[in-house]
């Protein structure tokens, strides 16, 4: 069963922090974009497969059907479109005004977009290293190839591990 675009958007959402459903703050066709968009971005770092949006509105899916880790990073990469987003909105309209009532400023407001944006960066690095290392695990379990032994240290500190071909 192939698993519709519309079906991440909760996702999309919850990872926004847009979870007031009384006063949403994006709305379905930003949800629905960001996602769109967030596959080329996504299919261009994960080389090892390559998705696609077909069909549209309600009823666009992914093609090939991304498994659980990558709807994910999907939403992740989809996450990372709408933070770029308010980063550029927030970066036009940073300012400070001071008035005989206070001051209001607003310039803080790209600084702590960009962060969030490098928390959601942090998250896709692990997940693809993740992701990474399952594919890595099954190519050498087709092989026939075992990691054995600990680790070593090498020189300049780096871990060494034996590889043994088993028959």
């Amino acid at each position: 069963m192939s698993t519709l675009v519309t079906s991440l958007e909760s996702q999309l959402a919850r990872e926004m922090g847009d979870t007031d459903t009384n006063n949403l703050y994006y709305s379905s066709d930003q949800l629905f974009s960001a996602l769109n968009d967030a596959i080329l971005d996504f299919s261009e770092d994960a080389v090892s497969q390559e998705y696609t949006i077909l069909g549209s509105g309600d009823a666009a899916y992914f093609s090939p059907d991304p498994t659980a880790e990558d709807q994910r990073l999907i939403v992740l990469y989809a996450a990372l479109c709408l933070t770029d987003g308010e980063i550029q909105k927030a970066s036009r309209t940073a300012y400070s005004h001071s008035n005989p009532a206070g001051r209001t400023s607003l310039e803080k407001i790209p600084e702590m977009l960009m962060r969030q944006a490098e928390r959601i960066e942090a998250k896709i690095a692990d997940a693809l290293d993740s992701r990474s290392r399952v594919l890595v695990e099954e190519e050498l379990d087709e092989a026939g190839v075992e990691l054995k032994g600990k680790p070593t240290e090498a020189a300049e500190g780096l871990g060494i591990t034996t590889i043994e071909k088993t028959v």
